[in-house]
């Protein structure tokens, strides 16, 4: 199952696109589906991007990580009624 996400509330999504949809190199690069490379701008842009979603979705890994030991403390007496 592939899980799909929105990634509008990421500043450099928007940074991105707004770039990707002005230059025609990116708009290649975006539909070659990696055989044509961005600009120099965009690659930066792009780089940018991905560090954004990596990082992003290592926090949501973390947080849920965190809430799953936290349901898993010893001083649990069973399940939540």
């Amino acid at each position: 199952m592939i899980d799909t996400y929105s990634t509008v509330d990421l500043p450099e999504d928007q940074v991105y696109l707004s770039h990707h949809f002005t230059c025609p190199t990116c708009c290649a690069a975006g539909r070659t589906s990696g055989l044509q490379l961005r600009c120099p701008q965009g690659l930066a842009l792009w780089d940018a991007y991905e560090a954004a979603v990596l990082a992003r979705d290592q926090a949501e890994r973390e947080a849920h990580v965190a809430r799953l030991k936290s349901l898993n403390t010893p001083n649990r007496t069973g399940p939540r009624q």
